[in-house]
C-alpha cells in the first residue's frame, strides 16, 4: 500500500521524527493524511521514536488551587497551559506517567488517564473491589505491561489500624485494572508490610514493574524495595543501595528520574541524596548525587532532569518549583507565576486514552483466588 507516491513505511518512518504539534498539522493538509497518521500502527511508531529519541522534557502539575497545568517546548521556548476541563475538579494525587497518559486521582478516589497533550481524558472504572474510603488507605501506581500489550492501574488498599502492635497482621489487597480488557481483579494479598511508610507514595514505574518501598511482614524486618512486575503480577525485590540504613530507608522516596529507578533520602535539616540505580536490578550500579541548598528553599521531591541531565527541577514545600544545577550547586526559580503542590514529567503522546479502555469495563471484576488457584469471574 502507498501512501501518496512513497511507500507507506517510510512516510510512517519520516512522520514519526516530527514533533507532536506538526504532525497535528499535517493531519488538516487531507484526509488520507488524517487517517493514516491516526492509526494504531502510527501512533505506536511515533511514541516509540519520543521515548527514545526526543529530549523535550513535559511536565504536568497539580497547584494549590488544585489547576491542572502542563509545560512543554516549543519552537524553542517554554510554555505553560492550563488544561481546560481539569480545573473544576479537587485532584489529590497526580499518580504518574506512562508513554504520554499521566494517571491522576480526584478527592473521591476516582481515576482518570489523562492525555496532557491531546486533553483527552477518560474516567477509569470504579473497581466493585474497592475497600470503603472512610474504613481504608489506598496508594496507586500506573504502567505498560510489554507482554500483553495492555496498560495496567494497580492498586494497594489496607484497613485502617489505629494499633500500631498489630500492623503486621493488617493485610494489603493488590487489585490491578487492566485497562484493554476493562476488567478489575484482586491478583493476591502483599506478602509486604505497607503500613509503615507514613505516607500513601504512588508506584515508581521502571523496568515494566511498579515499586513501592515496604517491610517483610515479620516484626522487627528490614526495609525493602518491592516491585510488582506488571507481567507476571507477582512481586520481586530489587537490592537497595549498600550505604542506605537498611531497617529505616523504608521511610525515603522512591521516584523516577530520567528512566531509572532513584530512592530519594531526605535529611531533616540537611542535604537531600539521590540514589540512582543506573543498571536495572544490579546493586553495584546504585550511584549517588547530593542537592544541597540552603534550607529556605525547603525541597519537597525531585521531578525530572533538564539540560542533558545537567540539572534537575525540584518542588518545594513553598509551593515553588525551582532547578539545582548539579555541576555548579547551585539553585534558582523556575520561571513561572504558578504554584505547584506535586507532579511528573511525560512524553509527548498522540495515545488516547478513551480508546484504550475496553468493553463492558463498568460491572466486571475477576478475583484470583489463592486456594483454588484459578481465576473465578464476578458479574457485579
Amino acid at each position: 500500500m502507498e501512501f501518496g507516491h512513497f511507500p507507506q513505511e517510510i512516510l510512517i518512518e519520516i512522520f514519526s521524527r516530527l514533533p507532536l504539534k506538526s504532525v497535528g498539522k499535517c493531519r488538516c493538509l487531507a484526509e488520507l493524511w488524517r487517517e493514516q497518521l491516526s492509526t494504531p500502527h502510527f501512533i505506536k511508531s511515533h511514541l516509540t521514536h519520543q521515548n527514545h529519541h526526543s529530549h523535550q522534557v513535559n511536565l504536568i502539575l497539580n497547584t494549590p488551587y488544585h489547576t491542572i497545568y502542563s509545560r512543554s517546548s516549543i519552537e524553542g521556548h517554554t510554555v505553560w497551559k492550563k488544561l481546560p476541563g481539569l480545573d473544576l475538579c479537587e485532584w489529590t494525587d497526580i499518580v504518574g506517567s506512562c508513554d504520554g497518559l499521566v494517571l491522576m486521582v480526584l478527592e473521591e478516589f476516582e481515576k482518570f488517564l489523562v492525555n496532557p497533550i491531546t486533553r483527552q481524558l477518560v474516567k477509569v472504572p470504579k473497581s466493585p473491589l474497592a475497600l470503603k474510603r472512610k474504613e481504608s488507605f489506598s496508594m496507586h501506581g500506573f504502567g505498560y505491561d510489554s507482554a500483553s500489550d495492555d496498560y495496567k492501574v494497580v492498586t494497594l488498599s489496607y484497613y485502617d489500624s489505629t494499633d500500631n502492635h498489630y500492623a503486621d497482621r493488617v493485610e494489603t489487597f493488590v487489585d490491578v485494572f487492566s485497562v484493554k480488557r476493562g476488567v478489575w481483579r484482586r491478583v493476591d494479598i502483599s506478602p509486604y508490610d505497607h503500613l509503615c511508610k507514613g505516607t500513601l507514595s504512588s508506584g515508581a514505574f521502571v523496568n515494566g514493574a511498579l515499586h513501592w518501598l515496604a517491610r517483610s511482614r515479620k516484626l522487627g524486618s528490614p526495609s525493602v524495595i518491592a516491585a510488582f512486575n506488571l507481567a507476571n503480577e507477582v512481586f520481586d525485590e530489587i537490592p537497595a543501595p549498600s550505604d542506605v540504613d537498611v531497617q529505616n530507608f523504608v521511610f525515603n522516596e522512591l521516584v523516577v528520574l530520567g528512566g531509572c529507578l532513584c530512592m530519594i533520602v531526605d535529611g531533616p535539616y540537611g542535604p537531600m541524596d539521590v540514589w540512582t540505580m543506573e543498571e536495572y536490578g544490579l546493586k553495584q550500579s546504585w550511584t549517588k548525587f547530593r542537592i544541597q541548598v540552603d534550607y529556605e528553599w525547603d525541597i519537597f521531591k525531585p521531578l525530572c532532569f533538564i539540560g542533558d541531565d545537567e540539572e534537575v527541577v525540584l518542588v518545594t514545600h513553598r509551593e515553588t518549583l525551582v532547578v539545582y544545577n548539579r555541576t555548579n550547586r547551585t539553585v534558582r526559580e523556575m520561571a513561572t507565576n504558578i504554584g505547584a503542590i506535586d507532579g511528573c514529567s511525560f512524553v509527548e503522546s498522540l495515545v488516547c486514552p478513551a480508546a484504550l479502555i475496553g468493553p463492558k469495563s463498568e460491572n466486571r471484576c475477576l478475583v484470583k483466588v489463592k486456594v483454588k488457584t484459578e481465576k473465578i469471574p464476578l458479574m457485579l
